[in-house]
């Protein structure tokens, strides 16, 4: 049995794998802790990988690390899948890496943009040879709805709404829509690019805000949710295939 467990800017994600297929998700730590304890109990080892954008506590390591049969948390030098053909491998985050991975699963033969729609939204790009390009990063719907509520003198702050109309009559909605549609125009002008360069490549879309996007994308965009802990799990298996090596 495999756990890995994203720490993002807003909360956490985990999910145990059997064999490559997702059997549990969610983003409760106590309740992750509860299948712990009863894998333990059962005496079923349990590899772990932990990865964090944001800040990973040493509590919750240490708590981690007691139930690990196997234990890998990610670093930049680590062994990996793909190439990383970037400047500052250093400074490139992990779930950036982690989302790639994972469409590579859906997609082998294809050269890919991975949009990340989250805290930030990341646009990154993966070669048919597997080797991290790089890519983009723009500002989430979160810090723009902030941005205009902190920056400004009178702007209010406005929620996200799945619901669009074509304008706005009054300021709440010329904010919603003003910042939701630009996402949208921005999202679509990077798939536009580059399917224009790569007219056989494929885009896919994941993060906690991608819902937003859907059914508003071509139809051949492929949205998946739990992208980036589909690639965890298989950059754990092949750090475990790697050190048996």
């Amino acid at each position: 049995m495999n756990l890995v467990v994203d720490i993002g800017n807003t909360r956490l994600k985990y999910a145990f794998f059997r064999q490559g297929k997702r059997e549990q998700t969610g983003n409760e730590r106590e309740e992750m802790f509860g299948v712990l304890e009863r894998y333990a109990a059962e005496r079923e080892p349990v590899s772990i990988f932990l990865s964090g954008s944001g800040k990973v506590e040493d509590s919750l390591r240490s708590r981690l690390m007691h139930y690990a049969a196997y234990w890998q948390e990610a670093e930049p030098a680590m062994p990996l899948p793909v190439t990383i053909g970037y400047e500052t491998p250093e400074t490139l985050g992990f779930d950036r890496i982690a989302g790639c991975v994972g469409a590579r699963l859906f997609f082998p033969d294809k050269e890919l943009l991975v949009v990340d729609s989250g805290t930030a939204i990341t646009y990154n790009y993966l070669s048919k040879d597997n080797v991290f390009l790089g890519g983009n990063i723009a500002p989430g719907q979160e810090i723009r709805f902030r941005s205009l509520h902190l920056y400004t003198e009178k702007l209010p702050y406005v929620e996200a709404e799945r619901e669009l109309k074509a304008y706005g009559k009054n300021t709440h909605d010329a904010i919603l829509i003003g910042v939701m549609k630009g996402i949208l125009w921005e999202v679509n002008g990077c798939i536009s690019e580059f399917l224009q360069r790569n007219p056989d490549g494929q885009v896919v879309v994941t993060g906690g805000n991608s819902m937003y996007l859907e059914k508003r994308l071509p139809r051949n965009v492929f949205f998946e949710r739990y992208l980036g802990l589909y690639g965890l799990n298989e950059i754990l298996e092949y750090t475990k295939k790697d050190n048996k090596t």
